[in-house]
């Protein structure tokens, strides 16, 4: 390839967390690959969309060229040229071939595993008509029906194909309702409850403007979402389910201030007056230029740890080394544990809501496709134990991320026209430049400028918010830690098609010819090959707990209530101890929050 200028350089020296080797650099299409001259170690191959800062520094006294690497998984290691021509070659090497612009350039397109996987119908494994007939649609429940309104994609482009809606609602009528909703993301059935036929909905915010417009059309759908327990022929019907008080919610995730100030541009949030049957509950999550901020300080502080450690060079014993220098107010500050806490916050709401009270919830944002399919998603999570199976959190991912269109490609920066490449004969070359440009580059690699905006990491939240739900739960989960880590590498790997696009239309159709699921591999084929499924089962993982027939103490139905207040860091995906992220602690008891009878939550 022309982008290769060398392809081996031999005698090179791989430092990492203070260990230091020999060994050859090999520079593929695809990867950086680091072979140890020491035959005992395994290579170290990083594929280039991992990386998110290379940093070519000026040559030593001892005349060694060195280039320092950060990656997308919050590894930092360096390579030591004896050549400084090497080193050059190699930086513009990597530079050439790290940056991409076309989706089509990325190793999704090359990759093609030998032997093939034992399965090859990842893309397939989500159909959205069993899924919904598991729940209960068209079944169990009457109430919902199937449209395929949106089978070509122009009713809604970010929406899938197939929606579920009440059955009493017109295609007609939803037509109208489109034109008062943000990107016309009407309310959509998510999920229904199996223990009671509660629903989880989803949609963006409401089109209201500063003339505080409204929709019949909009109102008369949400009143059908909240009126389902009941099917149309019975729908009048005003007998109560045993135990419960219905208390159907409208959740904006939002702050109040930031959903009242979408109002200007047009939109904005709903008119209760205009929806009685139900309440409107606001979540105070930050939006993603926030989320970007606080991991960005997250990143900076186990950067500086890291380059203290190379600097003492190994000089403090191993078991104090990283305590020493990770600064935990830092992390504190960062604020990262606080917005997790959040959206596990409104995740007990939205579970409390539908399992406990019996009803409905209706849950957006701004578009309806980063803290509404957090949301969503989590609160499926704990009320189907379902989607604490393998097969269904995979299910879950590609109906509530992938088919409703959450903005994978932007949110995770796959593409851009520039790189976060510093070099000494650059303007970037002091110490401040370059921890100013990996702070950016960590949210931001492949991003132009005009579009930094777009970047956050939503997805990796969703991550560590499951893990610590799987944390405070170990026994309910089929899938261990390792699993939601090596999907987050995946994430951002860049080896399958599966997280390249921002909604189902991009990945089913494309831009003409084959499409991409035709063109890539599906990333559950990968995690559903035996060797993988073997990895990831979790050894404690107890489905007798989750019968909703257990008559103990300590039964819950299957349904989970995760403590909020009970937020650490996922120190495995950071390569740390938890000794060293989050101190020693005394685990806060989950008491109150395993099985809910009285708490009380602001409505307004």
């Amino acid at each position: 390839m022309d982008s290769i200028r060398v392809s081996k350089v031999e005698q090179v020296v791989f430092a990492k967390s203070g260990s230091v080797s020999k060994g050859t650099v090999h520079l593929t299409a695809h990867h950086i690959i680091f072979r140890y001259d020491d035959t005992g170690e395994k290579e170290m191959w990083m594929p280039y969309p991992l990386i998110s800062l290379v940093n070519r520094l000026p040559q030593t006294l001892q005349g060694l060229s060195q280039i320092n690497f950060h990656t997308r998984t919050f590894e930092s290691f360096s390579l030591s040229f004896k050549r400084d021509s090497d080193a050059s070659d190699v930086f513009e090497s990597v530079k050439e071939l790290t940056v991409a612009t076309s989706v089509s350039n990325l190793y999704a397109f090359f990759y093609n595993p030998t032997p093939p996987f034992a399965q090859n119908d990842g893309w397939s494994l989500y159909s959205p008509r069993d899924e919904y007939v598991r729940m209960g649609v068209g079944t169990r429940s009457k109430a919902w029906r199937f449209t395929d309104l949106n089978k070509d994609y122009t009713f809604c482009p970010t929406y899938p194909s197939r929606l579920v809606v009440p059955t009493r609602i017109s295609d007609t009528t939803l037509q109208y309702a489109s034109k008062y909703r943000s990107k016309c993301r009407i309310p959509i059935l998510s999920y229904l409850h199996w223990a009671n036929f509660g629903s989880v909905t989803r949609s963006s915010q409401p089109m209201v403007g500063i003339t505080q417009s409204r929709s019949i059309q909009d109102e008369k759908l949400i009143e059908a979402i909240f009126q389902s327990h009941w099917s149309p022929e019975s729908r009048v019907s005003n007998t109560a389910v045993y135990g419960a008080t219905p208390t159907n919610l409208i959740i904006d995730a939002r702050p109040t201030v930031n959903a009242v100030a979408n109002t200007a541009k047009g939109a904005g949030t709903e008119n209760m007056e205009y929806y009685k049957e139900g309440k409107k509950v606001y979540l105070g999550i930050d939006h993603i230029h926030a989320m970007r901020e606080s991991l960005a300080k997250v990143v900076e502080a186990l950067k500086d740890a890291d380059e203290l450690l190379a600097s003492i060079n190994g000089d403090l014993p191993d078991h104090v080394s990283g305590l020493a220098v990770l600064d935990k107010q830092a992390l504190r500050r960062s604020g990262w544990l606080r917005h997790i806490s959040a959206i596990l916050d409104g995740t007990v709401i939205i579970t409390k809501n539908v399992h406990v009270n019996t009803s409905h919830v209706l849950i957006h944002c701004s578009d309806g496709w980063d803290r509404t399919s957090q949301l969503s998603a989590l609160s499926q999570l704990c009320l189907d134990p379902f989607y604490r199976t393998i097969r269904g959190f995979e299910i879950l991912i590609e109906k509530d991320w992938l088919s409703f269109g959450h903005k994978f490609l932007d949110r995770c920066g796959h593409l851009s026209s520039e790189k976060f490449f510093l070099s000494p004969t650059g303007d970037a070359n002091t110490g401040s430049d370059a921890a100013q440009a990996f702070l950016t580059s960590m949210q931001n690699r492949f991003v132009p400028q005009s579009h930094l905006k777009e970047t956050s990491p939503v997805f990796h939240q969703f991550l560590e918010s499951v893990r610590q739900v799987q944390r405070q739960f170990p026994e309910r989960f089929e899938f261990n830690e390792r699993f939601l880590r090596q999907l987050y590498y995946h994430l951002y790997s860049c080896q399958f098609g599966t997280f390249l696009y921002n909604c189902e239309r991009e990945r089913k159709i494309g831009d003409g010819g084959q499409s991409p699921v035709e063109r890539t591999i599906s990333v559950w084929d990968f995690f559903n090959s035996p060797a993988e499924m073997t990895l990831n089962l979790n050894a404690a993982y107890n489905p007798a707990l989750d019968d909703p027939t257990r008559r103990t103490a300590d039964a819950d139905m299957g349904v989970l209530f995760p403590n909020p207040k009970d937020v650490r860091f996922w120190h495995e995906l950071y390569g740390r101890t938890d000794e060293e992220m989050n101190g020693s602690h005394t685990r806060i008891k989950r008491g109150r929050f395993a099985r809910f009878t009285n708490k009380t939550f602001r409505t307004s």
